[in-house]
């Protein structure tokens, strides 16, 4: 009896993570202590009541990137690339869009493309994201994974494909990650009363501290840094 494509594409997708877990065994570690720290954030901004319209605006655009994280490492996590970097690109408009706030009025920023000179540091990777999402390229359609069948030949699959593309969304996401995970102290600051950043900020060390042991290429250009937090006494 033939496997149907469904079939084909749970296998794809388990051998996917399968490789992945060869290649960087910790990727799980990394993926939970991601979810942990918006378990963290979730805690602190349960039942919170807010009137100010910027603020609802701000709230809401923080739990819409924690739910879409998760699904993107999913995504990731299978190959399915093309899908998780649309919604990457979704994900840096949004930290945009936090940023746009701060200095706009809302009724200026309505029904427009949050504009990416808020967040000049990542903004690189928001061109080759719109390529991917609107198929605006041969070579972006790539990200659905192929293997050489020579030096000029490409073979493609119907079912997504573990390639070094993985290991790359793997990394910007986890970039995205920590621009939002600080972005998101400035929103509690403002939210919550005599909020301090300090769990937050010895969480973000800690994380990295420990993706600097790991293989996964992220963290090798933190190795020896350390994030800078104060603790009142």
């Amino acid at each position: 009896m033939k496997m149907t494509y469904k079939e084909h594409l749970i296998d794809a997708r388990a051998y996917a993570e399968k490789h992945l877990k060869e290649d960087y065994p910790e990727y799980e570690i990394i993926v939970n202590m991601m979810v942990d720290y918006f378990t963290m954030i979730t805690e602190k901004l349960d039942s919170v009541e807010i009137a100010d319209e910027k603020q609802q605006y701000k709230l809401l655009l923080v739990v819409s990137f924690m739910r879409t994280h998760y699904v993107v490492n999913e995504l990731i996590i299978y190959s399915e690339i093309i899908e998780a970097s649309t919604l990457m690109r979704k994900q840096l408009e949004l930290i945009a869009r936090l940023k746009e706030i701060e200095v706009s009025e809302l009724e200026k920023i309505e029904k427009k493309v949050p504009q990416m000179k808020h967040v000049p540091w990542i903004k690189d990777y928001y061109g080759l994201w719109s390529q991917v999402a609107h198929n605006a390229s041969l070579d972006s359609l790539d990200l659905l994974g192929y293997n050489m069948e020579d030096e000029e030949h490409k073979r493609f699959y119907v079912q997504p494909s573990y390639t070094e593309n993985t290991i790359d969304a793997f990394n910007m996401n986890i970039g995205l990650f920590m621009v939002f995970a600080l972005e998101v102290v400035s929103v509690l600051e403002e939210l919550l009363p005599a909020y301090k950043p300090v769990e937050e900020l010895k969480y973000l060390l800690s994380f990295n501290e420990y993706g600097s042991k790991t293989n996964i290429p992220y963290f090798k250009s933190l190795k020896g840094m350390k994030v800078r937090y104060e603790e009142d006494n």
